[in-house]
């Protein structure tokens, strides 16, 4: 490498710049930050990066930024709107350079001659340094000839990966994925416009082997139990690619990327890694950086030519989905301290800014998703969401009708307001009907009932499945659990990182529980301390947004890596100043 620097000043943004010797504009245009589409990837194919150069000397001159190579002080202006595009992410609105990670590019070759007898790679590229696949270069010669020389290449980095027929660069798909512990969602981009053509979802067929994380790792240890949930997974996301091109009006050969976020564990097993490793100290993860792999290696059935893109991961527990979220808040540019909540079978929590954040992982158990709840039920059709208590008991379900049980939202508002009422003492326990004092709980002393020998609250009896609805004193308990280890996650990442809750400026909830959640309940039972109760905002499934930004900008896709690499993990069951939060936080 050379040691010569150059300078480098770019208009109309600005910027000035020292770039080393040979580097190209390309390089440096991402270097800086500067959004300019390169529609090849940067192959010099597409011909369509141009910018003016001004050298020293007065000269200009009109050069293709991915091929140019800075040898002298040069004046750079940029003529070519930016091209960006707007997609929604789940509550959150953003503006991102549309650059896949996979691309077009139609070519309309010069036909050989005597004068022109170039071989057909050589006329396909029309430059030295990239390599044919053998079996690209085996379907070359009749792809071309059949196609009168009017072809379109598909591109993933540096490779190109297919050769169609005529100009077919205005059709190009790709499906973002996040696979939650407990569901998988799916979406179908539109990579050539950005727009999310279809969205699907299913429960993650993994749950058989265990609701949690560590039952699976353990159930990957047996023999042939790894290879059992790799391909459960798989099924699914094939499955779910299926169902959403055919809503589309598309086929799954039409999918040439997909890119895939989860925790450590469900990454592991996803690639049919090994992740036994995760479940013992010291907790390491096989690996944390970012994966291309061929579809055909996953047996994921797209464009057999396809490739899959998996999100890096921060630790042993969390993972891709996390970092996906924190690329969907941009926490790598907050100039403001920002708590990043992702609430599930393990709550993850990232507090941070631009300039320094840190990470953590808490064991909050199933509760939050229904799981282990006498009436609990993940957040779906026919699940109480809320609930309030005051002259009458009311509540209500998601899409309306009988409710068949309690997702986790409700049953934090069905604990606020037991509080509330005095029917819930501050250690959780429901009081017998003679110890209410408070004038609310004593309208409902009738619902404080014994159901199956276990001292209970009556929420309703005329349900969907005939068999009332009702939390218990042990749901309470294992609620408290789930709460104070979320709660107690929060309290540590302040104390490590030097500030206090009024120090925060935006809390970002995550997840489908983050979405139902009502804020004021959830500060009244202390899942989040009760200061930031006007600074909270659900953002729905953050890991899915990242994703489908990850697939649609190379630049989001740096960005990512760049931020798993910079997040600090916190291991919270080497400190006791945790233990003792979690502690102090069971109670209310």
């Amino acid at each position: 490498m050379s040691d010569k620097k150059y300078k480098v000043k770019i208009l109309p943004n600005n910027i000035e710049t020292l770039a080393e010797e040979n580097d190209t504009l390309k390089k440096v245009f991402t270097d800086n930050n500067i959004s300019f589409e390169f529609p090849c990837g940067g192959l010099g194919l597409c011909k369509q990066c141009q910018v003016k150069i001004k050298r020293d000397s007065g000269e200009e001159e009109r050069v293709f930024a991915c091929q140019f190579k800075i040898k002298e002080d040069l004046l750079v202006e940029i003529t070519k709107k930016e091209q960006q595009r707007r997609i929604l992410s789940e509550g959150l609105e953003r503006e991102v350079l549309l650059d896949p990670l996979v691309k077009k590019v139609h070519r309309k070759l010069p036909q050989p001659t005597l004068s022109d007898n170039r071989d057909d790679w050589s006329r396909l590229v029309e430059r030295r340094g990239i390599r044919p696949s053998l079996k690209i270069a085996q379907e070359l010669p009749k792809k071309i000839r059949e196609n009168n020389f009017d072809v379109t290449i598909v591109i993933s980095d540096d490779e190109i990966i297919a050769i169609e027929d005529k100009n077919t660069q205005d059709m190009l798909l790709g499906m973002a994925f996040d696979i939650g512990t407990t569901t998988v969602a799916g979406y179908l981009m539109d990579l050539k416009s950005g727009k999310e053509l279809t969205k699907v979802s299913t429960l993650n067929p993994q749950t058989k082997y265990g609701a949690d994380v560590i039952s699976r790792i353990n159930f990957a240890e047996t023999d042939a139990g790894l290879e059992r949930l790799h391909g459960e997974i798989v099924q699914a996301i094939n499955e779910l690619i299926a169902e959403a091109v055919k809503e589309a009006g598309f086929k799954t050969s039409d999918v040439y990327a997909i890119s895939v976020c989860g925790n450590t564990a469900m990454h592991h097993l996803f690639l049919n890694i090994k992740p036994g490793s995760l479940a013992s100290t010291p907790y390491v993860p096989v690996v944390t950086e970012h994966i291309v792999a061929d579809a055909q290696d996953l047996g994921i059935k797209i464009n057999p030519t396809g490739k899959v893109f998996i999100l890096p991961n921060i630790a042993g527990f969390v993972g891709g989905d996390i970092v996906a979220g924190a690329l969907t808040i941009e926490i790598d540019k907050a100039e403001k301290l920002k708590l990043f909540i992702d609430i599930g079978t393990n709550g993850e929590i990232v507090l941070g800014t631009k300039d320094n954040s840190l990470s953590c992982s808490t064991a909050a158990g199933p509760a939050f998703e229904g799981v282990e709840i006498t009436c609990g039920m993940r957040g779906a059709s026919g699940a109480i969401d809320h609930v309030h208590i005051d002259n009458e008991l009311s509540y209500t379900v998601i899409d309306d009708g009988l409710p068949y049980g309690i997702a986790g939202s409700g049953l934090v508002d069905i604990i606020a307001e037991l509080l509330k009422a005095g029917i819930i003492d501050q250690n959780g326990r429901i009081l017998r009907p003679e110890e209410v004092n408070n004038p609310i709980g004593k309208k409902y002393l009738d619902r404080i009932t014994t159901i199956e020998g276990v001292l209970s609250f009556l929420i309703e009896d005329k349900t969907a499945t005939g068999r009332p609805v009702y939390i218990t004193q042990k749901d309470i308990r294992e609620f408290q659990l789930a709460k104070g280890a979320i709660a107690a996650g929060i309290e540590v990442l302040l104390k490590t990182y030097g500030a206090k809750a009024d120090d925060i400026d935006e809390v970002f909830l995550a997840g489908a529980f983050g979405n139902y959640l009502d804020y004021k309940s959830a500060c009244r039972v202390g899942l989040i301390p009760r200061e930031l109760e006007n600074k909270i905002k659900g953002i729905g499934n953050s890991a899915g947004a990242g994703a489908k930004l990850f697939l649609l900008s190379e630049k989001e896709r740096n960005r990512a890596r760049d931020i798993a690499s910079k997040i600090k993990y916190v291991e919270l069951s080497a400190r006791e100043d945790f233990r003792d939060a979690f502690f102090n936080k069971i109670n209310f």
